[in-house]
C-alpha cells in the first residue's frame, strides 16, 4: 500500500511541475504575439494622448471665442503638459525629432503667446487648425510604426 501511495505522490509531484510549465505560454503569450499586443496597447495609449490634445485645443478655441482667456490658456497648457508631452519621446523614437519639436513649439509657445496677446480669434483658430493637422500626422506616425 505504501508503494502505491509513494508512486501516487511522485506522479502528483511530477504533474505539479510539468503541467504549469506546459501552460505557461498561455499566461504569457507566444512571444511575438504578446509583444504585438503590448505594442498595440502602448500605441493606443499614445494615440489617446494625441486625441485628448486635439479635443482640448478645440475647446481652447471655444473658450477663447467666449472671452474666457484664462480658461483657454489653461486648456492649451493641459493639451501640452498633460497629453502631448507624454508622446514626445515616442515621436523622436519614430525618427521625427524635428516634427516633434515643431509641434511642441506650436503648442507650448506659439499658442500660449497668441492667447496672452489676445490675438484675433480667427488667427488663433488658424493656428489651432494647423496644430490639429500636425497632431493628426502624429497619430498616423504613432499608428503606422507599430
Amino acid at each position: 500500500m505504501k508503494k502505491i501511495n509513494l508512486s501516487l505522490q511522485w506522479t502528483v509531484l511530477i504533474a505539479a511541475i510539468l503541467v504549469p510549465a506546459s501552460f505557461s505560454h498561455l499566461k504569457y503569450g507566444f512571444g511575438q504575439e504578446n509583444e504585438t499586443a503590448q505594442d498595440d496597447e502602448e500605441s493606443n495609449k499614445f494615440v489617446n494622448y494625441l486625441e485628448n490634445a486635439r479635443m482640448l485645443l478645440n475647446q481652447t478655441s471655444v473658450e477663447y471665442r467666449n472671452g474666457n482667456f484664462t480658461g483657454a490658456e489653461e486648456l492649451a497648457d493641459t493639451a501640452y503638459l498633460d497629453n502631448f508631452e507624454y508622446v514626445e519621446d515616442v515621436l523622436e523614437e519614430k525618427g521625427s525629432h524635428s516634427f516633434m519639436e515643431d509641434l511642441e513649439h506650436m503648442m507650448r509657445e506659439d499658442l500660449r503667446e497668441l492667447i496672452k496677446d489676445k490675438a484675433d480669434p480667427s488667427g488663433l483658430d488658424t493656428h489651432i487648425n494647423a496644430t490639429d493637422a500636425k497632431l493628426v500626422e502624429a497619430i498616423d506616425l504613432v499608428k503606422g510604426a507599430e
